[in-house]
């Protein structure tokens, strides 16, 4: 494999071939001299590379997404990942629509998240337009007809009002796209869902749920909802983008103390506001936590939560719904759950963030599903006894034992920060 670096800083270059040497055995890694070549010329040969890293602001005054937009069409240009320091949604999408196959802030690079962008960028290829116009043609098809959650039927000339820009990932019954509003070209994340493949109502109930619960609030550290709706066979939410990534990738670059309590705290929050409205939401888990381009974070994805009052079939005794590693011993037993078990999994977080360790590991999904249950709480390393006390709280097996609240939580956490500014 052969890797071109365009990057106007010769310590991150070096840096960048570091982190490709240690994980991509073999990897033939060439650094194209900016400073020294300036732009390449036109007739360059980009074909003897599979993979372009190029930099978002080259020097004073070129723009590398102004390279990627003139050089792209050339032969055998490869698959590109851009590079910045300035992580905001504009930059994201412009990188996105001009053909990048990834996007990447400098901040949150590390070995194995780089490897990870090669290897997704060498799966990537740009779709001719035409075949690009026909998928978005479909999808428009699809929900051009939409009606509202309340029986509302549309006026027979109602469209969608979003264009597709690319699909960022799929399940079995779903697809994600990033999208933009046609009426003011604001970023979305765009999710569709083929109900015409569920034969279980309560799963389109969850669905339906998912929107109305999250477009109910209004708190920075929650995932904002700007529309939802659904068809006989299909529903669509358009939510926020998200530019920075997730908590799992933050997790990779081992976040001091200090920054793993400031995360803690903005999470105890958007638990608070979710809490305050009846919310469950049954899933906290790092990829579930999003980070926007000025670095704060939201919960998202809650695709499975409930709504305490609501209706009882929708999760029943014995059902077990969530990711074992940050499930609560209830949860995994399928029992019922309350607030309790959301604060459980924080805890979880809070031990991963602070020592980079999962507490509870095993083979299978039963086995961590047991030690949930039944082994002992995880202790932290010496340095950092003085916040055991916090862990025994969010991790004791029983919730009457457990902080009662995303408010109790929070005070230690902002005590806990405190020692460290």
């Amino acid at each position: 494999m052969r890797i071109l670096i365009i990057d106007d800083s010769e310590d991150f270059r070096a840096l960048l071939r570091v982190y490709l040497k240690s994980e991509i055995k073999g990897a033939e890694i060439e650094e194209y001299q900016f400073d020294l070549l300036g732009r390449p010329p036109d007739n360059y040969d980009w074909s003897r590379y599979d993979v372009l890293l190029l930099d978002y602001k080259l020097g004073e005054h070129e723009d590398g997404l102004e390279w990627l937009k003139s050089f792209r069409k050339s032969p055998g240009f490869p698959p590109t990942i851009v590079l910045t320091a300035e992580g905001d949604e504009y930059i994201a999408v412009r990188a996105v629509k001009l053909g990048a196959a990834e996007y990447i802030n400098k901040k949150d690079i590390s070995p194995k998240r780089l490897a990870q962008l090669i290897h997704d960028a060498l799966d990537y290829s740009e779709e001719p337009e035409q075949v690009k116009q026909a998928v978005l043609n479909d999808a428009t098809q699809i929900i051009k007809n939409i009606h509202k959650v309340k029986n509302r039927l549309p006026d027979n000339d109602f469209n969608i009002g979003y264009k597709f820009v690319r699909l960022i990932g799929e399940g079995g019954m779903s697809k994600v796209y990033l999208a933009e509003r046609t009426s003011d070209s604001m970023s979305v994340v765009l999710k569709i869902i083929d109900l015409s493949q569920i034969q279980d109502q309560k799963l389109i109930k969850r669905f339906i749920q998912e929107a109305e619960l999250i477009a109910e609030l209004n708190s920075p550290f929650v995932v904002k909802i700007n529309e939802y709706g659904v068809t006989n066979n299909y529903g669509f939410i358009a939510m926020e983008f998200f530019s920075r990534g997730d908590l799992k990738q933050r997790m990779e670059l081992k976040p001091p103390p200090a920054v793993a309590f400031t995360y803690m705290i903005h999470i105890g929050y958007g638990l608070q506001a979710i809490h305050n409205i009846g919310v469950v939401h049954r899933d906290l888990k790092p990829a579930n936590i999003m980070f926007r381009g000025d670095d704060s974070l939201a919960l998202a994805d809650f695709g499975i939560s409930k709504r305490i009052q609501g209706d009882s079939t929708m999760t029943t005794i014995g059902q077990v719904l969530g990711t074992p590693h940050y499930m609560s011993p209830e949860q995994g037993e399928g029992m019922s759950v309350d607030y309790r078990s959301d604060l459980y999994s924080a805890g979880i977080l809070l031990y991963e963030l602070l020592t980079g360790e999962k507490p509870y590991t095993a083979m299978t999904p039963a086995a961590l599903i047991y030690q949930h249950v039944h082994a002992n709480l995880p202790s932290l390393p010496p340095e950092l006894q003085k916040y055991q006390f916090m862990i025994d709280r969010t991790l004791a097996k029983h919730p009457d034992d457990r902080y009662q609240t995303a408010a109790e939580l929070i005070q230690d956490l902002e005590q806990a920060e405190k020692e460290f500014y």
